[in-house]
């Protein structure tokens, strides 16, 4: 059944993802545990995950569950539940024993009435996601579909995820295209496999006009080359083209080379014709600290200098506490380390920095710190054109707050791309979804 979205007033909350390190804590019987689903700085839940197969008359069985991610404050029992639509419904129940992020599965309980698209409202304490599933008629006939084409390429074929010789392709690569839906149905579509992989979709057009859908790729792409893929549903017929690179031959085991004379040039994406060029040049003694200097000569700009250095496992750059939000300026801040990266991460690892204190410009006691979580430990990413595997996603979230309140996150939100022997190679910095900086690595030395 077709429902509208439900949105509650909540707390902003951090769009992140699975806590590894959490702290233990001895499991609590009878208290109720503490927490929300999980959002990002927008308000926006967490993806919420759907298995199984949902039909039409069908009982629902353990195949059948929503997934999604819960922030844990306080042990205790926990009771996350639906509303009923359409005939069925999902709910969990039991105890958390830490605090932190987790993931929960939400059985399915029930048999779906009609084939339609049902939103669920799910909700923990007083927090409230949607999830969307989509039941199918099998006794529905096929749909009766057209490939939308110009001069037979497919319309609006937007290629997604990165593909790399000899790499695994993963759920991020697909592609969408443009179809044009005469009458509802079943519909399924796969390409031939082509230098080792393929593409797929399969389900069901609820509605006719036209719409768009996503194949998505399986296999490991076998050679570096340009392959032609042709989709053919009987009556209409278009082609795609997908570019698989070489990955580079990487030669060195640090995320955030520090070698002497080492340079990187960045493209700058938001002012357009600005190129960035970061060279270590020196490295100096600061608080009993050896840090590498590094000099960042910029177009339309600078030269700045930045201090770095790498201590066991942990990087840490000397700098102004408040340089990685512009929520507001410390009148005269006092310089500190903040841990922006660490090695031997593994995905969903998260840490902080330090709490900082100092005062703004308005005369202003502020507290500052920065959440840091490794969003895949070995990501395979194509940046400027060059395929780069062994790749750490960091996403960091700034957090303030004044003397007697909580922590809150200022809608900014910065995503690193580290790559091992290279070091950076891509940032983005949004404000409230809008993207205020954005860079790609176009040449770079490492010695």
């Amino acid at each position: 059944m077709k429902r509208p979205f439900i949105y509650a007033s909540i707390s902003i909350l951090s769009f992140a993802f699975f806590y590894s390190c959490q702290r233990g804590i001895s499991p609590l019987s009878n208290s109720v545990s503490d927490g929300s689903l999980l959002k990002d700085n927008k308000g926006n839940c967490a993806p919420v995950s759907v298995s199984g197969a949902f039909i039409k008359g069908e009982q629902l069985n353990d195949s059948n569950y929503l997934e999604l991610s819960v922030n844990i404050t306080s042990p205790g029992l926990y009771n996350i539940t639906t509303d009923t639509v359409n005939g069925y419904f999902f709910k969990a129940s039991g105890t958390f024993t830490s605090t932190g992020s987790v993931q929960i599965k939400l059985p399915a309980f029930g048999k779906p009435i009609v084939a339609d698209t049902d939103h669920f409202l799910i909700r923990y304490n007083e927090s409230f996601c949607e999830g969307s599933i989509i039941v199918t008629d099998t006794s529905l006939e096929p749909a009766e579909y057209a490939l939308s084409s110009s001069s037979g390429n497919c319309m609006d074929d937007t290629v997604y995820g990165s593909y790399i010789k000899g790499i695994a392709l993963d759920s991020n690569s697909r592609i969408k295209i443009e179809v044009n839906v005469i009458s509802a149905g079943k519909y399924s579509i796969t390409t031939s496999i082509i230098n080792g992989y393929s593409f797929s979709a399969s389900g069901t057009f609820l509605q006719t006009g036209v719409q768009s859908i996503f194949l998505n790729a399986e296999g490991t792409p076998l050679n570096a080359e340009t392959d032609e893929f042709d989709i053919n549903t009987g009556t209409s017929s278009c082609s795609f083209s997908i570019n698989v690179l070489t990955p580079l031959n990487i030669i060195g085991d640090d995320y955030y080379p520090l070698t002497k004379n080492s340079y990187w040039t960045y493209d700058d994406l938001v002012n357009t014709g600005d190129t960035i060029k970061e060279t270590v040049i020196d490295s100096t003694n600061i608080n009993n600290n050896f840090y590498k200097i590094v000099n960042e000569d910029v177009h339309f700009g600078g030269p700045y200098k930045y201090f770095y250095r790498k201590s066991g496992l942990d990087y840490f750059e000397y700098a102004a506490p408040n340089k990685y939000t512009t929520f507001f300026q410390y009148k005269k801040p006092v310089y500190a380390d903040i841990p922006f990266l660490k090695e031997n991460l593994n995905t969903n690892s998260t840490w902080q920095s330090p709490e900082y204190i100092d005062t703004t410009t308005d005369g202003s006691i502020i507290y500052l710190k920065y959440e840091f979580s490794c969003l895949n430990n070995n990501a395979t990413v194509t940046v400027n054109g060059k395929a780069f595997a062994n790749v750490y996603e960091i996403k960091m979230l700034p957090k303030i707050k004044s003397s007697g309140n909580d922590y809150a996150y200022t809608n900014e939100q910065y995503l690193f791309y580290y790559a091992k022997g290279v070091g950076l190679i891509y940032l983005k910095k949004t404000l409230s979804g809008f993207i205020q900086q954005e860079l790609q690595i176009r040449n770079w030395q490492v010695y």
